[in-house]
């Protein structure tokens, strides 16, 4: 091979590297777009029950609570199961 392509060629353990870091993005980035994502969930539904029921806006408010806190459980147990596997996993490589 040339020196040209030896410095384009990629090792694997830089792959690994660049997979890793995605991985762990896409852990963090996750978390938000699901605590959102119930928010606007549960206000829609009570909006539509608002319609459907004719009670103004207490469904809606209920939504909102409702998505609030379903989305905070939601966002918290993630983290927590990330940041769970993250410490394990270090906890591993420690040991051996």
């Amino acid at each position: 091979m040339t020196e040209k392509n030896k410095e384009k060629e990629i090792k694997p353990s830089q792959i690994q590297k660049a997979a890793t870091s995605y991985r762990s993005g896409w852990a963090y980035a996750e978390a938000p777009l699901q605590y959102g994502l119930t928010i606007v969930v549960c206000v829609l539904i009570g909006y539509w029950l608002d319609n459907v029921f004719n009670t103004g806006s207490i469904l809606l408010i209920a939504g909102v609570i409702i998505g609030a806190s379903a989305g905070f459980i939601g966002l918290l147990k993630s983290l927590k199961a990330y940041n769970f596997n993250k410490y394990s996993d270090r906890d591993k490589k420690d040991q051996v």
